[in-house]
């Protein structure tokens, strides 16, 4: 039962990741090809910087959820390693719950900056016009993705080696 609610949003979290390694590495070439047009040619591009800014966005929000459910994330574990089993389990439910309202308020923000952005027609105000609500769009998906990684966390049995230890403790 836990693994079919679990397998679809993992592989949603996974699919995201990937896609940050591909923006990253789109990132590198990019931003080395406009160094080059700029400082050998001195013919700069004039979408480098516009695209490379919203991957940034896309590398924090989009990718954040599979680092949770790997548990990676930066995590001060001084109280955790002392507690007892029962007590890291509650900490892990007090992490998760206040995880999980911050996703619920920032998704919810999302979404009204996305909807009004969609709805007024606002753009970035470049060459390049990118219309706002597709970065505006990567605050909803990334913070419901996260959201859902720190529910599945309620109920993810708990990892005590170094190696697999939850990041959200």
């Amino acid at each position: 039962m836990k693994s079919a609610f679990f397998k679809p949003i993992d592989a949603i979290s996974w699919v995201l990741q990937v896609g940050g390694v591909i923006a990253l590495a789109f990132m590198a070439l990019t931003v080395s090809y406009d160094a080059l047009m700029r400082y050998i040619i001195a013919a700069p591009t004039s979408w480098s910087l516009e695209i490379n800014s919203f991957l940034v966005v896309y590398l924090a929000l989009m990718t954040a959820a599979d680092v949770e459910r790997r548990g990676e994330h930066i995590g001060i574990t001084l109280l955790r390693d002392n507690m007892s089993p029962r007590g890291k389990r509650v900490l892990t439910f007090i992490v998760s719950i206040v995880g999980i309202s911050l996703c619920a308020i920032l998704t919810w923000r999302g979404w009204l900056m996305t909807h009004d952005a969609w709805i007024y027609n606002e753009r970035v105000s470049s060459a390049f016009g990118t219309p706002n609500w597709i970065p505006y769009a990567m605050l909803p998906i990334g913070f419901t993705m996260l959201g859902l990684q720190f529910f599945l966390n309620l109920f993810r049995p708990q990892r005590d080696n170094q190696d697999g230890a939850p990041a959200v403790v």
